[in-house]
């Protein structure tokens, strides 16, 4: 699978467009229409634009505060399911683990897909038969997790589909393209102006990628997906886990050293068939 087309490679694009288009093809004056047309089309962008980067942020927060709260609530079943044994917590712990690779495994938005392996660790925390007062304790906090954890599954589906639409979309690109256009239509040839209309056109570049990945939940994936995985992997006792898509796309970066496995799939996404785990390191 290609590696995909991130912010620095819009950048670098942007620069070297722009650049291009701002030298060889210099614009005319600045005339009244192109005055009007561009301060009205920078008015409903930048208001467009405010307004649709702070509700993905808002989103983006929302749902960072859920997975934690969802690796909270599997560290809780781990330790809880100690006392009914070994065997039981390792039980347990393999549910788990099955659990947060299939959540890993499927894109955000098709987090509903993992539902099975959710129902399996289901089955077996209500097939537990405790058989003292610590058990009966234990077995009321479990059940008491997976229900807070089913809530959280229902709140985060909602979350991760709450896409921006189509139309809107629609609007931010064609707002965008109209004031590329009086940009470049006004630039008069000189060095400021060449420079100027540059960096413009590339800031407004980057403010729309940026925007695309809050909305794809690519935003800084790193620090609020990646490295608290880690940390639970290792709370659980358990070897990391990744796709092998995260690392052709480079959306993940590892410690020297890590111990880790990788998912390779033997069909495209989403047919998890056949799919093969290695241990690298």
């Amino acid at each position: 699978m290609k590696k995909r087309f991130d912010i620095l490679d819009g950048v670098v694009l942007s620069i070297a467009i722009s650049t291009i288009l701002a030298i060889f093809f210099p614009g005319r004056s600045l005339s009244e229409s192109v005055r009007t047309l561009l301060s009205v089309s920078s008015f409903l962008f930048g208001i467009f634009v405010a307004f649709s980067i702070s509700d993905r942020h808002g989103r983006l927060k929302e749902i960072r505060i859920q997975l934690r709260e969802g690796d909270a609530f599997i560290f809780e079943l781990y330790k809880h399911s100690a006392v009914f044994g070994k065997k039981a917590q390792d039980m347990c712990r393999s549910l788990l683990d099955d659990w947060v690779i299939a959540t890993i495994d499927y894109k955000l938005e098709d987090f509903h897909k993992a539902r099975g392996k959710f129902n399996a660790l289901y089955d077996f925390v209500f097939a537990l038969k405790p058989a003292n007062n610590k058990q009966n304790v234990a077995y009321s906090k479990m059940i008491d997790t997976l229900k807070e954890m089913n809530k959280e599954n229902k709140k985060m589906r909602y979350l991760v589909t709450d896409r921006i639409s189509f139309s809107e979309w629609g609007s931010i690109l064609t707002l965008s393209g109209i004031i590329l256009f009086c940009l470049f239509y006004i630039n008069s040839g000189t060095l400021s102006s060449m420079t100027l209309t540059v960096l413009l056109a590339v800031t407004l570049t980057l403010l729309v990628l940026v925007l695309r990945d809050l909305d794809q939940l690519y935003w800084k994936e790193q620090k609020w997906i990646w490295d608290p995985l880690i940390d639970l992997f290792h709370e659980l006792d358990l070897l990391p886990y990744f796709p092998d898509d995260v690392f052709v796309r480079k959306r993940v970066k590892l410690q020297s050293g890590l111990k880790y496995r990788v998912g390779k799939y033997a069909h495209p996404y989403p047919d998890m068939t056949n799919k093969k785990i290695e241990v690298v390191g």
